[in-house]
């Protein structure tokens, strides 16, 4: 099942996107794919920090008295990474789209033939995406998490208690060394200490005693490690940006 989010303030322009997507689903490809449509930037954002996921974003660039390229950086903020295409009426701001590396960029009236180009670009760049999902066998069975929703884990014990966007924790029987042999497989994953692994892409400040990230975790920087864990973060930075 591929979830595709809408936004847009207008309910007819919400109705005609969905509406085309429905049809190429039906006629264009084998693909389940799932609709949710949301009118507002803040709708859309309090539904991913609740946990939920999609795997393509459709967004109107003028949002009621919200920019869609301001939305989609916080989008990006939150560590998803999964193809945003845009929908305007005008071009103006379409630098300010590809800097969050936005797939597609869509002049409303919406033409059907470029909608479907692109939901089926988009679901190319989704299905790599898909790629990039950790199995972790908790309590609750093995559980599929995206590697980019993990904020930061936590040694307890004989068990690794990852959080992840939204707040949601979930228990796994590993060492830290372990977890982070795994982790460390991808960008951005650093231990902080002998119980801690952090996401850099989900930090918001390095101060001299501790680490801020996002969904108000914090963690105390131990002794002597302030510098380090510093440049980690500025440089995972700066890579990221000259991605």
């Amino acid at each position: 099942m591929i979830r595709i989010a809408i936004c847009d303030d207008e309910k007819t322009i919400l109705d005609e996107i969905s509406g085309y997507i429905k049809n190429y689903s039906e006629k264009e490809t084998s693909d389940n794919l799932e609709i949710f449509c949301f009118d507002s930037a803040l709708e859309l954002l309090n539904a991913l920090e609740d946990g939920k996921s999609f795997d393509i974003f459709v967004l109107d660039v003028y949002i009621g008295d919200e920019m869609g390229t301001s939305l989609a950086r916080n989008i990006r903020k939150l560590g998803i990474e999964n193809p945003i295409i845009f929908a305007t009426t005008s071009i103006e701001h379409a630098p300010q789209g590809y800097e969050t590396a936005a797939l597609r960029y869509l002049i409303k009236p919406i033409n059907p033939q470029k909608i479907y180009e692109a939901i089926e670009a988009a679901l190319v760049q989704a299905k790599k995406m898909s790629n990039r999902l950790l199995k972790f066998k908790t309590e609750n069975g093995v559980e599929n998490i995206p590697v980019n929703q993990i904020i930061c884990t936590e040694v307890h014990a004989h068990y690794q208690h990852i959080t992840l966007i939204g707040g949601k924790k979930i228990r796994v029987r590993a060492t830290v060394t372990e977890l982070f042999a795994t982790l460390s497989k991808y960008a951005g994953f650093i231990r902080i200490g002998s119980a801690y692994i952090i996401n850099l892409r989900h930090v918001k400040n390095v101060s001299s005693k501790e680490v801020s990230l996002y969904d108000n975790v914090k963690i105390q920087i131990p002794r002597g490690k302030y510098t380090e864990i510093k440049e980690a973060f500025w440089n995972f930075q700066y890579e990221e940006q000259g991605d």
